[in-house]
């Protein structure tokens, strides 16, 4: 909860990938309180207090995730809600004349989106949602242990690139350093 908070105020892409990671460990703790309950105690070196606010943060997150039936895969409606918004906000910035760079990294990153989503069979998710599918991907099989190809790291590091620029123009959005034209107003000009 603590790093949630900050992570969503500094980077909105990072934000997400912890979300990712707390719902895989609270459904590696079977949505189960007593064993969240001893997770949060061994694992947060924090005052009664705090460590117990965590816990009820985990709590809720498991009983939402019950409630959206997200108990085994997916995510809860709060992160769809912002990789859509991320979506949103990408599409905004491709039609920007200001924003060349970002559309350079884009472009560049668009091939490497492209065959993922043809890897994984699953051609309906976002642009946005597959680059964090394939950096979750990657940290999942480095935290094992397993070997990846040089292909794969080339494409992680421009996920991570396209993601960590996009999540830069968000915080700046949501800072009023960057105004963005609602894609109606474009779409008029």
């Amino acid at each position: 909860m603590i790093i949630a908070r900050q992570k969503r105020k500094e980077n909105i892409s990072e934000y997400i990938l912890y979300m990712w990671q707390v719902e895989d460990i609270i459904r590696a703790l079977e949505l189960d309180s007593v064993k969240i309950h001893e997770y949060v105690t061994q694992g947060y070196d924090l005052p009664a207090e705090q460590q117990e606010e965590v816990y009820q943060w985990y709590l809720d997150l498991a009983e939402q995730m019950k409630a959206e039936r997200v108990t085994t895969r997916g995510h809860i409606s709060d992160l769809r809600q912002l990789m859509t918004q991320l979506q949103e906000t990408s599409d905004q910035l491709l039609k920007m004349p200001s924003q060349t760079l970002y559309s350079s990294v884009y472009f560049q990153t668009l091939p490497s989106i492209l065959q993922l989503r043809e890897l994984g069979g699953d051609e309906e998710i976002s642009e946005i949602e597959t680059c964090f599918v394939g950096i979750y991907g990657f940290l999942t099989l480095k935290a094992r242990g397993e070997e990846v190809s040089e292909k794969t790291h080339e494409a992680i590091k421009q996920f991570s690139t396209f993601l960590a620029m996009l999540a830069d123009r968000f915080r700046e959005i949501e800072e009023g350093n960057i105004k963005l034209t609602p894609i109606e107003e474009q779409d008029d000009e």
